[in-house]
């Protein structure tokens, strides 16, 4: 087939035809299909392309460069690909204008398959000595980057073939690139190509086209759709600072010299690149460098510039050298040496400022490796030793070296040294704890630290001093002493290390203690030897003496506190073996309900609640086939008008697996649990049927028959609510959580039924309590079933029904209201910020404490992220949080308000001028709060507001 247009007519056609590129497209199809040869396309386009105007060669290389691009990467032989080539790379010393076209071919060609041997050098090579990269336009200059990517990653042994000549031509195309997204680009390809490439004698010149980036100074166009972040580009550009071994004396020059710069980002990024350098390269290659590397991170912790973020990223740069430098126990010993040495003037007198960063950098350089660990250890501990002993040390004093001391050892702990530590350290440090407990009152911080030191090293403490801290365990359980010392942690320990010791002297000392009646200590007894169950010397012992307790008929205030330690070990993660022996082996739950259907037997609502709370931990732990046996048992003869009863099929329900079915019970159930919750009196009997009813709508089978209970169920409630009755709300509140959980169609109506009741005289505070049911979460609750997003499908549900009422809203709807924006996602709110924005500055008129705080806090949400629709709403908004700053009720609402106050300072200053004066008057009376923090938070915002509208000081 012949081309479509005549020699004559193709120059008027290219210069006139608006509908060029359709015939592009024909064209291409044609090529594809092969009724049209490519070379004689691009023979036919000769006159055009050789034309004496400009425009007219940019239009038919344009043409070409189009056909290309759309051609399948494929289609094109050797020979076609290298007529092409050699055409492009004359085309290369053309008019400026047609480079852009010429650019487009180009990276045609670098995607096509089957460019022909030496092709790659051939372009390339004519590239970059016609065309200068960084002297075309931003998006020439991406296309240009592709090109010399794609042909890099395509034809990587052909490249190498140019030697240096290669390099030279990548480096004076990106030298000096300005723009962000073509960085972005740069950043991403260049540790890729650094990988693949030599530099040759190049090395530094490579390194400094990025090296003038650092440290990064970019501020982000706010109206970019897809923005790029000054923390993007730094990250990256780590990448390419550290993309070589041979860039590590040049990488550690340079951040070392931005180190030295007083600008806190600047610094922040050479710490960064420092930390990725200790990654990246060895610790021979930084080794050159090293006594600079510490004397620039010395300076900025000793003493530092004051700057937290700056300290803990110095801190964290000086571990990872050291951790580094763990492959060499030499280098590492050195550098450690030289830290040492510049720490040892703070160290040694804890009255110096110095002191508390010199421990935290020994303790940092520590946990870096196991040698580090002794090496600090044996420098450190006899320090600190030697200031215990000096008369004149004061309290604070002496707590901070007992507190130095106990931190280094818990670090020898954690890195698995303690037993390699020398005996004379770990004896004189054991000795200042023991000296501690014998001696220090139990309220004292010294004392505190010592239990938190044994506790961490059980294993190095000494016979004889085992059993000091035997006796301060035992003497402060028994005389309910301080507790804040955490002596359960100390017992788990040493019963770890030493059970047989602990079993005699401590667990049976407790066991034998009499509990006819319970005393401020006995709670606290039992709670220590719940922490004991898990280890298997000593479960058997105290499970019995537990047990004992319970069914032994002593006074059911001891059982309860019983009752309560067992629940709080079954909780624990490692309680599957301790449930398991409960079950089988002391036949728990049968013995409860023995325990309670005793003829001569009466229990407390108390003590049957905390019966009914270890059952569910206890089911909570077995298996589904266990639980299943356990409800084939005891749910048949279980009668719920019995208050025993009720509680016993709580413990047994509460966390049942949801692959287990009682459909033959359900109808009962429900009907009964609703009964008794309309008419309790017992506010634990209400909660437990509340619960279970939640729980079992929430996991009832989807079938014809439980639908049907569930509208006789609804049918009857609506019913009862003709009477007023309160309680009615609550029980559909709970039965509509669980329908809510697991995406039920009926929970939608129930969400209505009660907001319908929000405008009711006397049952609407119900209805807005209910909609806390609705959203909260319970940690007692078990739900088996929880969809996705049911928090979202509550908000839909609610402002569905409530939004066309807003200027109506009275109390009950805006605490409704805001219990449900209190659990939404913020992003949820934030998209229906036109209709939730309103509704929260209504709140914010409210007097309940309750709605104002949870308003506040989704409002300073959004103004510390300067969002539109407050900004807008200044003049509403700004008026309610000054009077709220002097809310006399509630503290917390006067606090959260000065916070919202003070990130309104935020917005632009010509919006906040006409309100100056009044917030800084409504502020006067807060700096007199009686509060101190509310005075602190008023002082803040005070300051702020005052620098509205003066110029800001250079930082």
């Amino acid at each position: 087939m012949k081309f479509p247009w005549s020699h004559s007519t193709l120059v008027e056609v290219l210069k006139n035809d608006a509908k060029l590129h359709h015939k592009c497209d024909k064209v291409c199809e044609d090529i594809a299909s092969r009724k049209l040869d490519l070379s004689e396309f691009v023979e036919e386009l000769g006159p055009a392309l050789t034309h004496e105007e400009p425009a007219m060669r940019l239009k038919a290389t344009s043409l070409l460069s189009s056909v290309l691009e759309k051609l399948p990467t494929d289609f094109l032989s050797e020979q076609q690909l290298d007529f092409l080539v050699t055409f492009y790379c004359d085309r290369m010393k053309d008019h400026h204008t047609i480079i852009p076209t010429i650019l487009d071919g180009l990276l045609a060609l670098a995607n096509m398959n089957h460019i022909p041997k030496g092709a790659a050098c051939k372009l390339l090579s004519s590239l970059f000595l016609s065309i200068p990269c960084q002297s075309q336009a931003k998006g020439d200059r991406s296309k240009y980057m592709n090109i010399i990517k794609k042909f890099s990653e395509t034809h990587e042994e052909e490249l190498k073939s140019m030697g240096p000549d290669f390099v030279y031509g990548v480096i004076g195309a990106i030298d000096g690139e300005r723009d962000p997204r073509n960085l972005i680009f740069l950043f991403n390809f260049i540790p890729t190509f650094l990988a693949r490439y030599s530099l040759f004698h190049m090395v530094e010149e490579m390194f400094e086209v990025f090296a003038c980036y650092f440290p990064i100074d970019f501020h982000p166009n706010q109206n970019d759709p897809e923005p790029i972040t000054r923390d993007m580009l730094a990250v990256k550009l780590e990448d390419c600072l550290c993309g070589t071994k041979e860039f590590a004396e040049h990488c550690i020059v340079l951040l070392l010299e931005k180190l030295d710069s007083t600008l806190n980002i600047a610094k922040l990024d050479s710490l960064r690149l420092l930390i990725k350098c200790c990654h990246v390269f060895t610790i021979a290659e930084i080794q050159p460098q090293l006594d600079d590397v510490w004397k620039a991170l010395k300076l900025e912790m000793l003493p530092g510039s004051g700057n937290k973020e700056v300290f803990d990223l110095a801190l964290e740069a000086t571990k990872k050298v050291v951790v580094a430098a763990q492959t060499d126990s030499k280098i590492e010993e050195n550098f450690l040496t030289n830290v040492f040495i510049s720490l040892l003037g703070g160290i040694s007198d804890v009255a110096s400022k110095l002191f508390n960063n010199s421990i935290k950098i020994a303790l940092e350089c520590a946990s870096a490796s196991s040698g580090a660990a002794l090496f600090v250890t044996n420098k450190l501990v006899p320090l600190i030793l030697s200031q215990l002993h000096i008369d004149t040390l004061g309290a604070l004093q002496k707590v901070a070296l007992i507190e130095a001391l106990q931190q280094i050892l818990y670090v020898c702990k954690e890195m698995g040294v303690l037993l390699q530590l020398d005996k004379e350290i770990v004896g004189a440090a054991q000795k200042q704890f023991i000296q501690i407990l014998v001696q220090e009152d139990d309220a004292s911080e010294l004392k505190k630290l010592a239990f938190t030191s044994v506790t961490n090293i059980p294993q190095v403490i000494a016979d004889e001093n085992r059993f000091v801290v035997y006796t301060n365990i035992v003497h402060i359980l028994l005389s309910a002493g301080n507790e804040q010392l955490n002596v359960e942690d100390c017992l788990y320990q040493f019963a770890v290390h030493y059970s047989v010791e602990v079993m005699n002297v401590i667990v049976d000392k407790l066991v034998a203690k009499n509990y006819d009646s319970p005393s401020p200590s006995t709670l606290r007894i039992f709670n220590a030897l719940a922490c004991l169950l898990p280890l298997e010397p000593m479960r058997e012992k105290i499970v019995q003496f537990f047990l004992n307790l319970v069914f032994a008929h002593t006074q059911q205030e001891v059982g309860i506190l019983v009752l309560q330690s067992l629940e709080v070990a079954l909780q624990k993660p490692t309680a599957s073996v301790l449930a398991e022996e409960l079950h089988t082996k002391y036949n728990l739950i049968d013995k409860f309900n023995e325990q309670v259907h005793e003829k001569s037997s009466s229990y407390t609502s108390d003590y049957l609640y905390a019966m009914s709370t270890l059952m569910k931990a206890l089911m909570k732990q077995l298996s589904p086939e266990v639980q299943k046996k356990i409800v084939t048992k005891h749910l048949t003869g279980m009668d719920l008008t019995r208050l025993t009863d009720l509680y016993l099929t709580s413990g047994v329900l509460g966390y049942l697996d949801e692959s287990i079915t009682i459909e033959d019970h359900f109808e009962n159930l429900v009907h009964d649990l609703t009964k008794l919750s309309l008419n309790a009196e017992d506010e634990n009997v209400k909660t437990l049927c509340d619960h279970l009813l939640c729980s079992l709508f929430n996991r009832m089978p989807d079938d014809e028959h439980h639908r049907n209970v569930l509208m006789k169920m609804l049918a009857f409630l609506r019913e009862e609510l003709k009477s007023h009755n309160k309680r009615v709300v609550g029980i559909l509140s709970w039965i509509g959580k669980g329908l809510l959980a697991r995406g039920h169609p009926l929970a939608g109506e129930l969400v209505d039924d009660i907001a319908d009741l929000l405008d009711h005289p006397s049952l609407g505070h119900a209805a807005a309590l209910a909609f806390e049911v609705l959203s909260a979460e319970f940690p007692a609750l078990h739900l088996p079933l929880i969809k996705n997003l049911f928090k979202q499908k509550l908000f839909v549900f609610v402002m569905k029904k409530l939004e066309q009422k807003v200027e109506q809203y009275g109390e009950t709807h805006l605490k409704a209201l805001v219990f449900v924006y209190k659990i939404a996602p913020h992003l949820v709110l934030k998209m229906n910020m036109e209709k939730v924005g309103p509704i929260l500055l209504k709140c914010l008129s409210v007097a309940d404490d309750h709605v104002l705080v949870t308003a506040l806090k989704i409002v300073l949400h959004f103004v510390k992220e300067e969002d539109v629709f407050f900004r807008d709403h200044l003049q509403t908004l700004l008026p309610q949080l000054s009077k709220l700053a002097a809310f006399e009720s509630s503290m917390k609402v006067r606090i959260l308000a000065l916070e919202c106050l003070l990130y309104t300072t935020k917005y632009p200053p010509f919006l906040l001028l006409p309100f100056k004066q009044d917030v800084l008057t409504a502020l006067q009376a807060a700096l007199d709060d009686h509060k101190r923090l509310v005075r602190s938070a008023a002082v803040a915002a005070r300051l702020q507001w005052f620098l509205i509208g003066t110029s800001k000081p250079d930082e």
